[in-house]
């Protein structure tokens, strides 16, 4: 390939930032939406753990940006950071890993958290992440491109993995659904009004960088619209603020 049909590539690739901050403004739409919808109880009859239908989101989430990959991290990149989100998925929605780290009663509380089993499996997936990323990079015969290789396949797995946070967006708005594992009577507080205008603030941070990412983007020539995996990048970063901003609420509320 000729250097004039490379420019005409990277060209083609790239779109207008309103582009991505339609996508971005479309996901945010679509996962408030679901997050109205009353989500669906298991377990307990009295203190159900409650799965927000803003799961599906979050998965779609994970499989556009597995299609629309912007990353530089191969196949296997691409594969590890998949099965990262959807274990992070899997964290989210029940509760079998959270019960058994923090035990119902620990602390004289006798209610879990479904946010505390996500935030101890994001612990131990990151760290995972970040190991296997750079294990595979030593692995390598031919370590070029390594620091870029391995900044790729880490941010694209945070991204996979903090998409299931907005499983938990459900708590931050004003409903009123029943207390239980995975959600809380939405009440005005201190800790609510500190815990969304921090989201907030941080969301619009993510969204402006995305401006700077979609402008020195430099994607693999053989993806496609790796532009909408940009514009997806921010959105799903952001679900770790949202899951850490509600469980800010659930305990201090």
């Amino acid at each position: 390939m000729t250097a004039s049909e490379k420019a005409a590539v990277k060209s083609a690739q790239k779109a207008s930032f309103g582009k991505v901050l339609a996508v971005q403004i479309a996901a945010y739409v679509v996962l408030v939406v679901l997050a109205l919808i009353p989500g669906i109880s298991y377990g307990n009859t009295e203190e159900p753990a409650i799965v927000s239908f803003t799961v599906a989101a979050s998965v779609a989430m994970i499989a556009l940006l597995a299609v629309f990959n912007p990353f530089r991290d191969g196949v296997v990149g691409h594969v590890i950071s998949v099965v990262a989100g959807l274990l992070s998925v899997v964290c989210a929605t029940t509760v079998m890993l959270g019960r058994a780290i923090f035990p119902a009663g620990l602390g004289n509380e006798d209610t879990f958290w479904m946010q505390e089993g996500w935030i101890a499996g994001v612990g131990g997936l990151l760290i995972l992440l970040i190991v296997v990323s750079f294990g595979r990079q030593m692995a390598r015969e031919n370590r070029t491109h390594l620091i870029r290789s391995l900044s790729h396949n880490v941010v694209e797995g945070v991204a996979m993995i903090g998409s299931a946070g907005w499983c938990f967006l459900s708590t931050l708005l004003p409903i009123r659904s029943g207390e239980n594992a995975a959600s809380t009577e939405f009440a005005v507080s201190p800790a609510w009004i500190v815990s969304v205008i921090v989201s907030l603030l941080l969301i619009v941070a993510l969204d402006v960088c995305s401006y700077w990412w979609n402008r020195n983007a430099d994607p693999d020539p053989q993806s496609k619209h790796p532009w909408i995996g940009i514009a997806l990048l921010p959105v799903m970063i952001s679900g770790i603020v949202v899951g850490l901003a509600s469980y800010a609420n659930v305990i201090l509320w």
